[in-house]
């Protein structure tokens, strides 16, 4: 039994808007108050003007002076195959601690002329709920290295990734969590411009003590939210408390649509919580998501909707995005259903995903293709049940 504890900490209501007085269950029509994040972009672009300009500048030229064999990890689909030696008796109890404590590791992969290339890379565990103990057997790894050692390697363009790691080795269920939750995050790449990039690996922990057995598992590796921004010359927003009117429209609508349809309830724009801000020199914001394996489409066992929302399970969709008319969603319902078919064969390429799970997944989705399709459907689905303020 999960504690109240850690579900007010997971809590997707979690968040500077979730307050009794702006709950966005029960969201007033927007005030003309500023919010947090467009007051602080506003005493920023009055002070520091020549210093935002200055960063975005630099921004463009980190990407466009990028090396061609720069971010080689996620240039292609293929999964790798990695070795990480560490001391996994020690990583694996470096976890309810408040503090990350670092630990020295080897990350060990062949490269295209077969060749063993070995990096040193320093791990940490990372996360929230799939970080506690008694919730995941195996935690969350933030890998970390230096610039000057993945040069010329597979990791070049890159000084950190997560790593979504498989929560308990030994059962196959939470094998298919991790395929499944990365299908996700390709099926957002094929939906939104701004996504984190990923690359599925095969991973084996050896233990460098020879203290326990090795582990084998399916993995995901994910690019850090400062190369997402980097990839369409933006910079990380850091402030809380952004409305909807805060955001660019079209990716603010194509990311509140696509946690509808992979029904996703655990996100939050006021909270950033599970979203990236990305924002361009005269302030437009743009959001980004991520972390997906609470979605209706994953469906782990360990999932559960917040009680406050008012649905029994993860897989019951609730829109919690902003306010449209029918006519402003349309384009962004068309784009939707024009890559339907490239979302069947995402899943269907992924290698060792159960084919029942790819069944039920489209099967998920077809559900939430048929809504968009029927404008009556729609309209009580989305347009009738939008959030104006925020969430």
């Amino acid at each position: 039994m999960i504690s109240h504890t850690s579900l007010h900490a997971h809590s997707p209501l979690h968040s500077p808007l979730h307050s009794a007085q702006h709950s966005p269950l029960h969201s007033p029509r927007h005030s003309p108050l500023r919010s947090p994040l467009r007051s602080h972009l506003q005493l920023h672009s009055r002070k520091h003007i020549s210093c935002a300009t200055w960063l975005f500048t630099i921004a463009i030229l980190a990407t466009t002076a990028t090396p061609t064999f720069a971010q080689r990890l996620f240039r292609t689909t293929t999964p790798v195959e990695i070795t990480i030696t560490t001391n996994l008796k020690a990583l694996l109890k470096d976890r309810d601690s408040t503090k990350f404590q670092p630990h020295e590791a080897a990350f060990t992969y062949k490269d295209d002329n077969g060749q063993t290339v070995t990096i040193p890379v320093t791990l940490r565990t990372r996360g929230h709920f799939r970080r506690q103990a008694r919730n995941c057997d195996f935690p969350p790894i933030l890998v970390e290295f230096k610039k000057k050692a993945a040069n010329k390697t597979l990791l070049q363009g890159n000084t950190r990734l997560k790593l979504t790691t498989n929560c308990k080795p030994k059962n196959n269920d939470y094998e298919q969590y991790v395929l499944a939750e990365y299908a996700v995050y390709r099926v957002y790449e094929r939906l939104s411009p701004m996504h984190f990039r990923t690359r599925l690996a095969r991973v084996v922990y050896n233990d460098s003590a020879a203290a326990m057995p090795s582990v084998t598992s399916w993995a995901f590796l994910t690019e850090d939210e400062k190369e997402v921004a980097k990839q369409v010359s933006l910079l990380p927003e850091k402030t809380k408390g952004a409305y909807f009117d805060d955001l660019e429209t079209t990716q603010l609508a194509t990311t509140a649509l696509f946690e509808y349809m992979v029904g996703n309830t655990d996100w939050s724009i006021a909270g950033l919580h599970n979203i990236a801000l990305l924002r361009d020199s005269t302030g437009n914001i743009n959001p980004v998501a991520y972390d997906f394996d609470w979605t209706g489409v994953v469906n782990p066992r360990y999932a559960f909707p917040d009680a406050r929302l008012g649905i029994k399970t993860v897989t019951e969709r609730l829109y919690r995005g902003p306010c449209l008319t029918p006519a402003q969603w349309q384009p962004t319902f068309n784009r939707f259903l024009s890559a339907r078919s490239a979302i069947d064969s995402i899943y269907k390429s992924i290698p060792s995903l159960d084919a029942k799970l790819v069944k039920t997944a489209i099967e998920y989705y077809d559900e939430f293709f048929k809504t968009i399709s029927e404008p009556r459907a729609a309209k009580h689905a989305v347009v009738d049940v939008c959030l104006p303020k925020g969430n």
